[in-house]
């Protein structure tokens, strides 16, 4: 699940073109083989990408791109991330997230255990950075632990309007959000953070609290995702947890940039 603050990006002629290098399904051959030895699956392409496009030398945003492209084919395919900065050792990518060896089938109730540990999670990111970090934003395009626990909460109250729309009518409509126009139109960086992340903890609670009752006839219930694809309960409490994943990897490297 590429993070929306990408979005913009990717419609540009440069991530237009490294999408269609990094999405090519031939790709997912490499990124497993290397996951298979503990490499971080970015070295799979980074010798390409500097070879072809030598503007990613100065684009942070860019080579971010890329890295989020790598997560979502490898968790498109069941690999979870093992370890977020394993070193990769070249000029583009110094580091880079390593994944399973192999794909995960993880089960609804792992997946929900999954989201019950998150908040604990980035609670712990947000203790290990004094309070004039929180508004401070990594380079690129990134968002600063204020902006991430925002978006959290928010999310989350989409995620649990949607859940009770699957459960409580048939096929309803779930429309997209765009978390990057959040952010600005709803001015999460002059936000509180300790009470957004209170709310946060309260809704993902609550939100496991009904999944957890749900029963497999429930989980099989579907939505229609911007009018296109139908998407089961189950589909969209794996899709938080990737989002989830998505924002863990994100979170490492903003600490990482401020605490080097």
């Amino acid at each position: 699940m590429l993070h929306s603050r990408f979005d913009r990006f990717r419609k540009t002629r440069l991530g237009i073109q490294l999408e269609a290098v990094l999405a090519d399904p031939l790709r997912y051959v490499e990124f497993a083989a290397l996951a298979r030895a503990k490499v971080p699956s970015i070295v799979a392409i980074s010798h390409e990408l500097g070879e072809k496009f030598p503007e990613l030398t100065d684009d942070t945003t860019a080579r971010q791109f890329c890295g989020a492209m790598v997560a979502d084919v490898m968790r498109s395919h069941g690999h979870d991330v093992v370890q977020a900065r394993g070193r990769a050792g070249g000029e583009l990518f110094t580091y880079g997230a390593v994944f399973s060896p192999l794909p995960l089938q993880r089960s609804f109730t792992h997946l929900v255990q999954a989201l019950e540990r998150f908040p604990a999670q980035l609670a712990s990111v947000v203790e290990s950075l004094p309070k004039p970090q929180w508004t401070t934003r990594p380079a690129g395009s990134g968002f600063a632990l204020v902006e991430h626990v925002c978006h959290l909460r928010d999310l989350d109250s989409v995620y649990g309007a949607r859940t009770r729309a699957v459960l409580t009518r048939d096929l309803p409509s779930l429309t997209s959000v765009d978390g990057a126009a959040w952010a600005a139109q709803r001015g999460y960086l002059k936000a509180a953070l300790v009470p957004a992340l209170a709310s946060f903890r309260r809704l993902r609670g609550r939100l496991c609290l009904r999944l957890k009752a749900t029963t497999g006839a429930e989980r099989k219930r579907c939505g229609l995702r911007d009018g296109l694809r139908r998407m089961s309960l189950e589909d969209l409490v794996r899709e938080m947890a990737e989002h989830d994943q998505t924002h863990a990897l994100e979170l490492d490297e903003l600490l990482n940039e401020l605490r080097p």
